[in-house]
């Protein structure tokens, strides 16, 4: 073999690795939602506990969840019934430097990077309950993998249980009621 032929045969093999040997800087693949584990060839989770944690909040009826820590630059994040591997709720619109992922075939029901900019405990992810028909706990957790750079990474970062009320448009009963009163006292008006 030729010297110009080696050379298109080794670029070739490089062309071949490259998607696999480089690390995602446009956030994660969807093959990543279930297990947390990103792509990163070469890699292994950290070993030891993470200098990260999970800190949610509920504001009104939506979530507020921020990353405690050093700066990251990489994240996959979700939200997970205590006892499922299936993320639920969706996610609003994500902060600079993130965007939102359908993981199990759910529109924006994960987080994760968009490029390999700092984020710090100052980002905020919204996170919204899934509505009244598709809720079926009344706790969630919230789940996290957290990368400093492509080597340095903290699988399954958990949150505490956080109780939620499910969203939706669905009237309560006595709401019903109410507007049912209104309804028979402006009858009997006329």
């Amino acid at each position: 073999m030729g010297k110009p032929h080696f050379v298109l045969a080794a670029l070739g093999l490089f062309a071949l690795c490259w998607p696999a040997a480089w690390p995602l800087p446009n956030g994660a693949p969807l093959g990543a939602c279930e297990g947390m584990v990103p792509r990163h060839q070469g890699t292994t989770p950290q070993p030891g506990p993470s200098p990260h944690s999970i800190r949610a909040q509920i504001s009104g009826s939506n979530v507020r969840v921020y990353i405690n820590g050093p700066n990251y630059k990489g994240i996959l994040l979700e939200a997970r019934y205590p006892s499922n591997n299936i993320a639920v709720g969706t996610w609003a619109t994500p902060p600079d430097n993130t965007k939102t992922i359908s993981c199990f075939s759910r529109v924006d029901s994960a987080i994760t990077h968009s490029n390999t900019a700092d984020k710090s405990n100052t980002t905020i992810y919204t996170w919204i309950p899934p509505s009244l028909e598709n809720c079926t706990k009344k706790a969630v957790v919230f789940l996290a993998t957290v990368a400093q750079r492509r080597e340095i990474y903290w699988l399954n970062l958990t949150s505490e249980k956080i109780n939620i009320r499910c969203s939706g448009s669905m009237t309560s009963l006595s709401g019903f009621a109410v507007l049912a009163t209104f309804m028979v006292s402006g009858l009997a008006a006329f």
